[in-house]
């Protein structure tokens, strides 16, 4: 099951941890975007990025909500394509 939640870089497994960009104060510092499929990760996304005030608490907290809405209507059109 798809599951899209927010996270800190201590959440991250190490090998994550070593790829995430690292702008600004450090990654250690910013917040993640994780996106798993079971036990696989998809997507990790982070806020170390220019503008440097733009956080995922703050100015994309939507994208979450955005990504979970899409899969769950993703849902149920394939429900509606299967019968």
């Amino acid at each position: 099951m798809l599951k899209v939640k927010l996270v800190k870089f201590d959440d991250l497994t190490e090998e994550e941890r070593e790829i995430q960009p690292n702008n600004g104060w450090g990654k250690e510092y910013a917040n993640y975007i994780k996106i798993t499929d079971g036990a696989e990760t998809l997507m990790v996304l982070s806020d170390s990025a220019e503008p440097e005030d733009a956080t995922f608490n703050r100015d994309f907290k939507n994208v979450i909500k955005a990504i979970e809405m899409a899969y769950l209507k993703g849902l149920k059109d394939g429900k509606k394509l299967n019968k």
